[in-house]
């Protein structure tokens, strides 16, 4: 199933005005703005405490950006899939690759939407943690704003524990180097 820039528009303010009214903040970037693909951008909400507005970093923000998923006609099916997807920005640097890969996988085993994973942007660079879920629906009819919100919630859950697992292993381990 392909959809227009339209159409992944149309669904996408749908969603935001749903997820607006329930104080989840999000935006809809059209082709270009943040990536190739239209995209819904959404705050994930977090049990940490904002920093005033003026003091907010990039780092300060649970961001997660969806993408309606196009399949191939060969692979059409009955259904249709909103990925979401976020980086979770922690210092990983005092670990060892294997440790951090032990505890995606004990994470995963306890997470109640989606998943994690490590990943590098770039050959030798940095690891990266990173979180995805992924919302089906049918093919002729909007994505269900219920399970939307459920996993945009879940998602912020899932952040927030990850987040703070790694920032306490790694610190762990630079106490004990």
């Amino acid at each position: 199933m392909s959809f227009t820039d339209k159409e992944k528009i149309e669904e996408f303010t749908r969603l935001r005005d749903v997820l607006d009214s329930i104080e989840i903040a999000s935006e809809v970037l059209p082709k270009g703005e943040l990536s190739e693909e239209t995209t819904l951008l959404v705050c994930l909400p977090s049990a940490e405490k904002l920093p005033e507005e003026d003091e907010v970093k990039p780092e300060d923000l649970h961001m997660a950006a969806g993408y309606l998923i196009d399949l191939d006609d060969a692979e059409q099916k009955l259904a249709k899939y909103l990925l979401f997807y976020s980086q979770i920005p922690v210092d990983l640097s005092a670990m060892k690759v294997e440790s951090v890969l032990l505890m995606i996988n004990e994470l995963n085993r306890k997470v109640r939407v989606g998943h994690y994973f490590l990943s590098q942007l770039e050959e030798n660079g940095p690891y990266m943690v990173q979180y995805r879920a992924t919302v089906s629906g049918m093919c002729d009819l909007p994505f269900d704003e219920g399970v939307v919100a459920d996993t945009i919630l879940e998602m912020g859950i899932a952040y927030d524990v990850a987040r703070e697992a790694f920032t306490m292993a790694n610190e762990e381990c630079k106490n004990r180097g």
